[in-house]
């Protein structure tokens, strides 16, 4: 039988997993804002010819760069970033399949609590019938 502090147990437990999945969307959220810049870099790159000069800020400073190596770099970045967004969709996804886990245990708690509680309550209205 599952005990009220039980089901408080769980309910933070679900709390806790929202607030990670709310961390994770907002991570998410900015790895695909990065994605969609430097996917937006990469075709004004491929707009360019090899004479075009390019320069790359360093601090405050712009360095001439080579279209070969700004090509490079943002390939590298656009996997990375890749990557990162693989990684936490299925971080988010893990944390939605144990929230729903914790949300039904919790609803199947609650009603084996209810079911209890109107036992009780049947009993008790049982015996206060049979003393009057």
């Amino acid at each position: 039988m599952s005990t009220g502090t039980e089901i408080d147990e769980e309910i933070a437990n679900f709390r806790a997993v929202q607030e990670q999945l709310q961390r994770i969307r907002t991570d998410l959220q900015l790895v695909m804002s990065q994605l969609t810049e430097n996917e937006m870099v990469k075709q004004e790159l491929d707009l360019l010819d090899s004479s075009t000069n390019i320069y790359k800020m360093v601090g405050p400073v712009l360095i001439k760069n080579s279209l070969e190596d700004a090509n490079e770099t943002v390939s590298k970045r656009l996997e990375f970033i890749t990557g990162e967004k693989k990684r936490l969709e299925g971080k988010a996804k893990e944390l939605e399949t144990r929230g729903n886990a914790i949300a039904m245990k919790v609803q199947q708690m609650q009603a084996q609590l209810q079911q209890v509680t109107a036992a009780a309550v049947q009993e008790i209205q049982k015996a206060a019938a049979t003393t009057n």
